[in-house]
């Protein structure tokens, strides 16, 4: 059974068109209250004015971000200590830690901090500008689990995977289209299959079910091979006995 390349592009592009129209609608819908999940003023463990300290219960191995507003951004200028009087120092953010923009304001991450046991920490603000710590694991279940993220996760991502089959099947079909082209067949198809003269000639002859008796017109059929034959047979007889001994001395004489 042949593929249909054009119909399989058609419908993937199709689904694909109807899955991101959906990953829209739900995310117009949805916006506000998703950006109040990454907004650090709403979603915080602690937010501290410039030299100010407070003891925090910190969870362990869960990743805690530090931020300050990008336009007041002047580092990091904090101290995490723990209950025996140890110091976390943290480590800079990485590429998956990116700015917050919330509104006209941008919270810029400036230390990326994970104790390894929980307990009471006291975080200090040694810099002269807000510091907000939020517990970047804890947002994040956060946002997976909201329902409204799981539909735009799936419609975003259903839409692209049927975007790129839609893609494939087109090459595809391109593909076979020019293979197609580029072999001519010569002579009648009735049925998928070439029909060549005599088999036209044959077909003819069954479905009007002539019984004329005339000899078909083509070499290939053994009666007319038999008839040829005969008649020219016959013309040779006749003419070896048309000729005589003399004949020749006639035209000689004119």
């Amino acid at each position: 059974m042949a593929v249909n390349f054009r119909r399989i592009a058609k419908w993937s592009s199709a689904i694909s068109v109807l899955f991101f129209v959906s990953f829209i609608l739900i995310w117009v819908n949805v916006e506000d209250s998703l950006e109040s999940v990454m907004d650090p003023e709403q979603q915080n463990v602690a937010r501290l004015n410039p030299g100010t300290n407070t003891s925090i219960d910190l969870i362990e191995n869960h990743v805690y971000i530090a931020l300050r507003l990008e336009e007041q951004n002047e580092g990091a200028d904090l101290r995490l200590i723990s209950e025996d009087g140890g110091e976390i120092i943290g480590k800079e953010p990485n590429w998956m830690q990116v700015d917050r923009s919330v509104g006209d304001l941008i919270y810029s991450p400036v230390r990326e901090l994970q104790p390894t046991e929980s307990g009471i920490y006291s975080l200090y603000n040694d810099g002269d500008s807000t510091l907000w710590l939020v517990d970047e694991t804890a947002s994040s279940i956060e946002w997976v689990s909201n329902p409204s993220v799981l539909g735009l996760l799936t419609t975003c991502c259903f839409g692209v995977i049927s975007g790129f089959i839609a893609l494939i099947f087109a090459i595809l079909m391109l593909g076979n289209r020019s293979s197609k082209d580029g072999k001519q067949v010569s002579g009648l198809v009735i049925d998928g299959k070439v029909m060549t003269t005599d088999e036209l000639y044959r077909a003819y002859r069954e479905q009007n079910n002539d019984t004329s008796g005339v000899p078909e017109p083509f070499v290939t059929n053994p009666s007319n091979k038999q008839n040829i034959q005969s008649d020219s047979d016959e013309s040779d007889s006749q003419i070896g006995e048309g000729d005589s001994d003399d004949d020749w001395k006639g035209w000689d004489e004119g």
